[in-house]
């Protein structure tokens, strides 16, 4: 199976670099395609400076707003599937967001992937308890209506009744054949990427891969990958990387990585 990166930026350029710099130490034989999400008259800017670390640079050109990229991520990652991802060579892309850390392999930390499997971070059942408690979910909350709209819709165009699945967007990887059946859903905004995902991988049928990286789903945990904007303290990921089979690969982290420990 032919794997490669689609290294996801909008902001910070040094600290993109110094991303790339990681990702190439560990995968030097990964291609490595762009896609650039921030403001498009920055193009050439992030081009010039990050060019020379990419396979292919894409720009997701649209004036949307930033609450709009942060809820539809998957919109502008199946953008760039429909208009550059597919004419390019690669059987799975593994999704990694600027402000993540990888200090291994991919092929390493996802020994025996398949060319057809889904992985996506911290998947798991979207069961009563977390549904009340969940920010996309729960009653006080006016992200609800979203979500039943999502249910139905799901119901209505597909028959789907299982148990609602869930993820935390944070580090994922996609077959090629996802793509091209997300691309076939008549109305792509209904729902948040978090549960429709999941959801449209089982109204798929695509095979997921199971991992655990420690994601952490409680606001008061210490855990290698959060979805809340909290950065990981420099600390704690060397106390990781000191263990043999400590976690390797973390976020959020907005600084650049130490030069000397690159």
């Amino acid at each position: 199976m032919k794997l490669a990166i689609l290294f996801w930026f909008y902001k910070e350029p040094d600290v993109c670099e110094n991303r790339l710099q990681l990702i190439k130490k560990f995968n030097p034989e990964l291609q490595i395609f762009g896609l650039f999400g921030g403001d498009s008259k920055e193009t050439g800017q992030y081009q010039k400076k990050l060019g020379k670390y990419l396979d292919d640079f894409y720009t997701f050109d649209s004036n949307s707003e930033k609450n709009w990229k942060w809820i539809n991520g998957d919109l502008i990652i199946l953008d760039w599937y429909e208009k550059r991802g597919r004419i390019l060579s690669w059987d799975s892309v593994v999704v990694i967001q600027w402000d993540a850390l990888v200090f291994d392999s991919i092929e390493n930390q996802f020994e025996g992937i398949e060319k057809d499997q889904i992985f996506l971070s911290g998947l798991r059942k979207l069961d009563l308890e977390l549904e009340n408690q969940w920010y996309w979910t729960t009653p006080e909350r006016s992200e609800r209506e979203n979500y039943l709209n999502f249910l139905k819709y799901a119901k209505d165009e597909y028959e789907y009744v299982d148990e609602p699945m869930c993820c935390l967007f944070i580090f994922q990887i996609f077959p090629r054949f996802f793509f091209d059946k997300y691309l076939t859903v008549r109305d792509r905004e209904v729902g948040m990427l978090e549960y429709k995902i999941p959801i449209y991988a089982k109204i798929f049928n695509i095979p997921v891969y199971e991992r655990n990286l420690g994601v952490g789903w409680k606001n008061d945990e210490i855990r290698p990958l959060n979805a809340i904007p909290r950065e990981i303290k420099e600390e704690y990921i060397n106390s990781e990387l000191r263990k043999p089979e400590g976690w390797r690969i973390f976020h959020p982290y907005y600084k650049s990585w130490p030069d000397s420990l690159l």
